[in-house]
């Protein structure tokens, strides 16, 4: 291809490297959930696509369940946020990023002391850890979230982000603000 469309160009052989970089993301996360001793499936012995019911053996466990809404809102924050400090970065660069945060904070989630706190955290919602396939799906939930968010104004992202917690509140009693005030009581408590 001709140069004037950037092919060969420094600029897109730098761009193209987060084409492929988000596969390595996925697959060093699937690495260490599996060096974690994470379980593909649900141990429970099926595969839902949905899991509505908070079901101590299936929390986190299945493809998809309410804290995916959590995950969709991550990635609507995530480019907010990102867009905001780097609004120069193409929106590939910016996903990478996202796809980056997401993996991280999967591996971290699923680290024996994050599970054991999140566990004993007082809310009465048993978590033992995420199956791989729930991680990666929540994963995929954070670029899904992202993707929306780059295609909405600032403020109705925003408004999205804070829709998507109060739902998950008023469905289950949890979220991502429940979640630190009853960690922030738990570790009043320890303290």
């Amino acid at each position: 291809m001709p140069e004037k469309w950037g092919y060969g160009s420094q600029t897109q052989r730098h761009s193209d490297r987060y084409l492929y970089l988000p596969f390595l993301i996925v697959a060093g996360q699937i690495v260490v959930l599996l060096l974690l001793g994470r379980s593909w499936f649900c141990t429970c012995g099926f595969v839902r696509l949905w899991q509505g019911a908070l079901d101590p053996r299936q929390n986190s466990q299945q493809l998809m369940d309410h804290y995916s809404l959590l995950h969709l809102a991550f990635g609507a924050g995530l480019f907010v946020w990102l867009n905001a400090i780097r609004p120069h970065w193409p929106l590939v660069r910016l996903a990478t990023y996202a796809i980056a945060s997401s993996a991280l904070w999967e591996i971290v989630e699923n680290l024996p002391l994050v599970i054991q706190l999140f566990g004993n955290d007082g809310s009465g919602l048993h978590y033992s850890g995420d199956s791989i396939v729930n991680s990666l799906s929540d994963t995929l939930f954070v670029l899904l979230g992202f993707l929306l968010a780059s295609r909405l104004s600032t403020g109705l992202a925003v408004a999205a982000i804070l829709f998507l917690e109060v739902a998950t509140y008023l469905m289950i009693g949890d979220g991502v603000v429940a979640g630190i005030l009853r960690i922030a009581g738990l570790r009043t408590e320890i303290a």
